[in-house]
């Protein structure tokens, strides 16, 4: 009796685990589900192959936007990269891959990063971005995003400085790209010598006095 008492108690205790644990389970898939962003737009991956060049470049496309004149320009933008380092007949060599660092409903920023030849210079390293402003489809970059670019190269200056560079920023052309809730910017340094890129990474929060949140009209059809 005691027996046949102790082996019901057991699978009592099995199924309430059992049960807890699908209870559980459940509830996780569904603030999982809850938590997801759901976007108007999805991304799709083509590729640029320029055999007589020894030229490979990936790069995004934007499909499923709903306004198809829109999507155009969008794709028209994140096409650029490769049209330039595929097409010109001074790059030679270049292998080139992307990296969506932000995608949301508002913000699609990607990060082209590779490595090419230039015809009488030798190797180079590539570091492009291309950002979007999903609402307008124009482009956001470091002249548009910037409103007082006193005050931001002083952050990037005394950024560059916490990064061990004694000069501080030194560079131009700066540009940016969109990481979680950070813009990182990146320059080359003006030493001649120089072959990598420096990146600054600033938070929004940091910024939010210094930069813009419009980007310009939609444009026309």
């Amino acid at each position: 009796m005691k027996r046949l008492l102790s082996l019901v108690v057991a699978v009592l205790l099995i199924f309430t685990f059992v049960g807890c644990s699908k209870q559980e389970s459940n509830i996780s898939e569904k603030e999982t589900e809850d938590n997801k962003l759901v976007l108007n737009y999805n991304i799709t991956k083509e590729v640029l192959e320029v055999e007589s060049k020894d030229t490979k470049i990936d790069y995004p496309q934007v499909i499923d936007y709903p306004g198809e004149l829109l999507m155009d320009y969008m794709n028209q933008s994140l096409k650029r990269i490769a049209d330039i380092y595929g097409n010109e007949d001074i790059y030679n060599h270049v292998q080139i891959d992307y990296e969506i660092t932000r995608m949301d409903e508002n913000i699609l920023s990607v990060l082209f990063k590779g490595t090419g030849e230039i015809q009488g210079h030798g190797k180079i390293n590539i570091q492009q971005s291309i950002n979007l402003d999903m609402n307008s489809s124009n482009e956001i970059t470091y002249d548009n995003l910037i409103k007082s670019k006193e005050e931001v190269m002083r952050i990037l200056d005394q950024k560059a400085k916490d990064k061990g560079i004694k000069e501080g920023i030194e560079a131009e052309g700066v540009r940016l790209y969109f990481k979680d809730e950070n813009v990182v910017f990146y320059y080359m340094p003006l030493d001649d010598s120089a072959k990598e890129f420096i990146e600054l990474s600033v938070s929004e929060e940091d910024l939010k006095e210094y930069i813009n949140t419009d980007f310009g009209q939609v444009p026309a059809s």
